[in-house]
């Protein structure tokens, strides 16, 4: 389980915007490219360092026309040798040096050449390739040390064209489109500064951006004097200590994203997470309901601890209160009754935004990270609460609430009874116990050594049973959001999966799936799948990837598509937990992005757009988990903005690299033919002049839902023709679904090839496409594609 800072703590929600760090702060060198502008003067005493430098012209981060001026500045002790436009880090165009600048050479008198310092280029862009360019303006000194002095991004808009096409001619649909949101707080205070202009180049009609803010609806509320009522207007300068109650309320969103016309995901957190930062029980509903041990989750042992008993629990920087948190089981009436409550009252206020404004809201999330308190690490265990014990030998033996006869008033989980209930002679056979009556009947307590005694057969139940409870809680919460009016397709869950450790075995796919060797917090895949709503994960590290060992043989990401086809990616960023200071290269951002993206989920959530830029990884405060700007996953984000604009969700795309890395995608040319990728293509040889070329596995569709491969090459010789086969789900043989056809026989769009697929409910598993041609001219692919067929959309 994770057991780390998260987005309701301060070290998303009051980190400042990398851009205004550099306005702000200009002399702090380690957090913006070389030095600031020369109207700040250097503070008495400063080290400046040997070079430093500004970009001035462009002043707009990302360029969308071709003919452009670069200007500014720089100056070294060394002298400076060259400045240098570097494209796409292989492009370089020298800058002409000399230029005269009064204001540089007042503020640094000291530096050579300090009156001409002044550096300026005329380049036009048009001949780049379409979509997205990273340029990097860098100053070489005498000696050979070079210095990032400016960033800038050049999209040739033409990129939209590459689908916009097929798009019109087979139609579109709402439910096609891709959402980029990037998590943040502290909106109406510039936490969602530039993303509208930043991304507004990259914007497409099957690709969005928007961003997530959490709205803590225990949390942000009227105080004790009006019963804990969530307030949309809560008064965000409200503070406990040091640390601020809340950085948003939930009608400072509305306004931010109505004026800058911003989609919105609301993460609506009421759990653990929404009251870690600090005690507020005069305004906190859930820090109130803590204070009484009954509303609580008990250990083993009978106990409630202090909330911030685990203040110094390793890698959580701001002493969160993790230790106290509030049962699950459906007799803790008062807790049912303020989380209903307020849930909805907010539930309520976010859908007369959504009816007046859909096409700024994205969806909704429920409370991050639901467990029966896993933090204690097998110190203690939960939940053994009185209701928790009631509950468990009504679940049982099918009675009180999950009886078919239900006492009126009270909660209906008939839908929940055990096929079979238990006779209370068999559950002293379970437990090997003599328990008299129902009344006596006491789960497992003693846990050591986990690895035997947590799958025993009474264990085994007491653990199936803790996997119900946090799937009733989530089917519970999105129930309550569906009937404050939120359609259930805009409902989503936020559950962590995080990769197990070496020693610990894979985590739960189901509520019955076999017991494991710790303390699963009652998680599950199924589990998290909510009953009027969508799977909703959080993924970091090698989870985030799909790179980790799972309870079968299947991929996570194939887990979550199979569970729930709708699934999103709520939370998301490739770095891990464990390596704060690492941060993540080309290569995981992009696989991680384009298996989310071919494995149907709906969106992803990158963290953060507040949190630390990539490009201050030295800085002794930085935070990969929480890095997105100016690093490797922003790039990542944007090349598939660029590379899927206009590309139905449905559609599985490989890009091989996008240009940014060598990657074969998965695709696997059979001997003695080879594949390999070569700057954002996969070049194919035609040695023996036919080739077979696999897709990677577990495409699961059908031809009815997934009609037609587009394949993109690059210079196709006339008498090349292609043949489809495919193998379904469970099958080793291959079949035949397409003849082989010369490629100038078929439909030619503006992405490639199109080769129509015969519609059949049979699910295929795995492409083959065989490619034939006498003048054995090996093929450069730039893309592959999978259509969405009309009217399956």
């Amino acid at each position: 389980m994770k057991a780390k800072s998260r987005e309701s703590l301060p070290v998303l929600a009051g980190t400042s915007l990398f851009r205004s760090w550099c306005i702000a702060a200009a002399l702090l060198l380690t957090l913006c490219p070389a030095m600031a502008g020369a109207t700040n003067e250097p503070a008495s005493g400063r080290t400046v360092p040997d070079t430093i430098g500004w970009l001035d012209q462009p002043a707009a981060a990302v360029l969308t026309t071709a003919s452009n001026a670069f200007s500014g500045w720089a100056l070294s002790r060394n002298g400076v040798a060259r400045v240098d436009l570097v494209i796409d880090g292989r492009m370089r165009l020298p800058a002409t040096l000399g230029v005269g600048r009064e204001d540089v050479r007042s503020v640094y008198p000291n530096f050579p050449d300090n009156g001409v310092p002044g550096f300026e280029a005329k380049v036009d862009l048009g001949d780049l390739p379409m979509g997205h360019h990273e340029i990097e303006v860098i100053a070489t000194d005498r000696t050979g040390v070079t210095t990032l002095l400016g960033k800038r991004t050049y999209v040739n808009e033409d990129f939209r064209w590459t689908w916009a096409g097929l798009l019109a001619a087979r139609g579109h649909r709402p439910n096609e489109v891709f959402h980029y949101v990037f998590a943040t707080s502290h909106v109406a205070q510039g936490g969602g500064a530039q993303i509208d202009t930043d991304y507004a180049p990259y914007l497409s009609d099957t690709v969005k951006v928007g961003v997530r803010v959490p709205i803590l609806y225990m949390r942000t509320t009227k105080g004790r004097e009006q019963d804990w009522i969530f307030d949309p207007d809560f008064d965000i300068s409200r503070a406990c200590g040091a640390r601020k109650i809340a950085e948003d309320s939930l009608n400072g969103v509305l306004r931010w994203s109505i004026e800058h016309q911003v989609p919105v995901l609301f993460t609506l957190n009421g759990g653990i997470w929404a009251d870690a930062a600090c005690d507020v029980p005069d305004w906190d509903a859930n820090d109130h309901l803590e204070e009484d041990p009954a509303n609580c989750q008990w250990n083993d042992k009978n106990e409630v601890m202090a909330d911030d008993y685990l203040r110094h629990l390793p890698g959580s920087q701001d002493a969160p209160e993790l230790a106290r948190a509030l049962t699950f089981n459906v007799h803790a009436e008062q807790v049912r009754r303020y989380k209903k409550r307020n849930l909805q009252q907010a539930a309520m206020a976010i859908r007369t935004f959504a009816t007046a404004h859909p096409h700024l809201f994205i969806g909704a999330t429920l409370d991050p990270d639901v467990y029966m308190n896993p933090f204690f690490e097998g110190a203690q265990w939960y939940d053994y609460n009185p209701g928790t014990l009631r509950q468990f030998r009504e679940w049982l033996r099918s009675g009180g609430p999950y009886a078919v006869r239900q006492v009126a008033g009270g909660p209906d989980l008939s839908s929940y009874r055990r096929a079979r209930p238990y006779t209370l002679a068999e559950v002293n056979r379970l437990a090997r116990a003599r328990f008299r009556s129902w009344d006596d009947v006491d789960p497992p307590r003693a846990f050591k050594p986990e690895a035997t005694m947590l799958k025993t057969p009474w264990a085994t139940v007491w653990e199936q049973f803790r996997r119900h409870l946090v799937d009733l809680h989530y089917d519970e919460l999105s129930q309550w959001v569906a009937e404050s009016g939120i359609e259930r397709d805009k409902i989503f869950s936020s559950q962590g999966f995080n990769a197990p450790a070496t020693v610990i075995e894979p985590f739960p796919l189901r509520v019955d799936s076999p017991p494991k060797n710790y303390d699963t917090g009652g998680m599950s895949v199924r589990g998290a799948v909510p009953s009027h709503g969508h799977l909703g994960a959080i993924l970091y590290g090698e989870s985030a990837v799909n790179n980790i060992r799972m309870e079968g043989s299947e991929s996570l990401f194939r887990v979550f598509r199979d569970f729930d086809p709708d699934w999103a990616v709520v939370e998301y960023n490739t770095a891990d937990f464990r390596a704060p200071k690492v941060l993540p290269d080309a290569g995981r951002a992009y696989r991680g992005l384009r298996d989310i993206a071919n494995y149907g989920a709906r969106m992803v959530s990158p963290m953060a757009w507040n949190g630390s830029p990539g490009s201050a990884v030295a800085d002794p405060g930085f935070v990969a988990y929480t890095s997105y700007r100016a690093a490797p996953l922003e790039t990542a984000v944007r090349n598939f903005m660029v590379n899927r604009a206009n590309l139905p969700r449905q559609a599985r795309f490989w890009g091989f690299g996008l240009g940014m890395i060598a990657d074969d995608d998965g695709w696997k040319a059979l001997r003695p033919a080879s594949a390999r990728p070569v700057d954002g293509a996969l070049e194919v040889s035609l040695g023996t002049g036919r080739t077979r070329l696999d897709s990677p596995p577990a495409l699961d569709f059908r031809t009815r839902q997934l009609d037609a491969v587009i394949v993109g090459i690059r210079h196709a010789a006339p008498d090349l023709r292609i043949e489809v086969q495919a193998r379904d789900r469970g099958k080793n043989a291959w079949r035949r679904l397409t003849d082989a056809t010369a490629v100038d026989m078929l439909q030619r769009v503006r992405a490639g090839y199109l080769i129509s697929l015969p519609h059949s409910a049979r699910q295929v598993e795995q492409l083959r496409l065989i490619f034939t041609s006498r003048t054995r001219q090996p093929l450069t692919i730039e893309r592959i594609a999978l259509y969405p067929a009309v009217g399956q959309r």
